[in-house]
C-alpha cells in the first residue's frame, strides 16, 4: 500500500485511457495467449466519450450492466467513467469472450487494472432472466450491443428495462442497423422512457430514399402526413443516422396487460 492514498488513484486513471489509447492508436488488440488481432467491431472513439459523459454527468450511477464485450471498449469507457465511486460495480454478459474473442475483452480491463467487474459467460436470453430474479430495478446504466436480429434485441431490451432504475439509463448501439432501430423506435413509445440524447452519423445516401423522397416531395409539408404517419415521414425524409441513442427511464413501467402503442 502506497503511503499517500492520492497517489494510488493517479496512476490507475492514467493507465486506462493509455489502454484505449493504444487501442485506437495501434488498431490492434491482444489476445489471453499474446495473439494479436486487428480491432473491428468495436465502438469507435465518439461513442465511447457519449458513453462515458452519460455515466460522468449523473453521480449516482453506480451499479452498470453490458450485453456484448468483444475487445472490451465499451467496457473500458463504462468503467473509466465510475471507477472513483464507492460501490462501484460492472456486470458483462458475453458468452464468446474467450471461444470468438480470445479473451481480448478481459485482458483489457486487467491490463487496465480493473477490478471490479463480473463476467457472466452466457447467452443472454439465458443469464437476463436470472439476473432479473435477484436485482430487479437495481442497475443504473445497461448498455445493450448484443446479437442484433430484431428479436434478439427485443428480449435484451425487455429484460434491460425491468432491471433498470427509475432514473437509470439504457444505451442502445448500433441503431443504424433496421432490426435495432426498429426495437428503439418501440421503445421511445412506452410511457416510462425519454429520449436522453444520441449520437448522429453520417448523411444517408440510400437509392430507395432517394427515391421516395422525390416522389413523396409534393406532400411532405403536409400536417397530416407527418402527424398520421410519423414512422414514415421519419424513414423517407429524415437525413440523419443514429448511431446509438440513449432513453432514460423517467417513471415506473405501469402500462397495462393491453397496452398499444399505433405509432409504432
Amino acid at each position: 500500500m502506497l503511503d499517500n492514498p492520492k497517489e494510488s488513484v493517479m496512476p490507475r486513471t492514467l493507465h486506462i485511457n493509455q489502454v484505449i489509447e493504444n487501442i485506437y492508436r495501434t488498431g490492434t488488440v491482444v489476445g489471453q495467449n499474446g495473439k494479436v488481432h486487428k480491432l473491428h467491431s468495436a465502438i469507435d472513439r465518439e461513442e465511447g466519450e457519449f458513453i462515458s459523459n452519460i455515466i460522468h454527468n449523473d453521480p449516482k450511477i453506480i451499479k452498470t450492466l453490458e450485453v456484448g464485450c468483444a475487445y472490451g471498449l465499451s467496457s473500458l469507457n463504462i468503467c473509466l467513467a465510475i471507477r472513483e465511486r464507492v460501490g462501484a460495480s460492472h456486470t458483462i454478459i458475453d458468452p464468446f469472450q474467450n471461444i470468438h474473442w480470445d479473451g481480448v475483452g478481459i485482458r483489457n480491463l486487467d491490463e487496465a487494472g480493473i477490478d471490479f467487474f463480473d463476467l457472466i459467460q452466457v447467452k443472454s436470453e439465458f443469464a437476463l432472466p436470472r439476473l432479473l430474479e435477484e436485482k430487479e430495478g437495481e442497475f443504473d446504466f445497461i448498455f445493450i450491443d448484443g446479437w442484433h436480429t430484431f428479436d434478439h434485441t427485443l428480449i435484451d431490451a425487455f429484460y434491460a428495462s425491468r432491471l433498470l432504475r427509475v432514473g437509470g439509463y439504457l444505451v442502445v448501439d448500433d441503431i443504424s442497423l433496421p432490426s435495432v432501430k426498429r426495437v428503439v423506435n418501440f421503445l421511445k413509445n412506452y410511457p416510462c422512457y425519454e429520449e436522453y440524447d444520441s449520437l448522429d452519423g453520417e448523411v444517408s445516401k440510400s437509392w430507395k430514399k432517394m427515391i421516395a423522397r422525390r416522389l413523396m416531395s409534393p406532400i411532405h409539408q403536409i400536417t397530416w402526413f407527418q402527424t398520421l404517419l410519423p414512422s414514415l415521414y421519419r424513414r423517407i425524409f429524415d437525413d440523419r443516422i443514429t448511431r446509438i441513442v440513449a432513453l432514460q427511464k423517467t417513471k415506473e413501467d405501469t402500462r397495462s396487460w393491453d397496452w398499444h402503442n399505433d405509432a409504432f
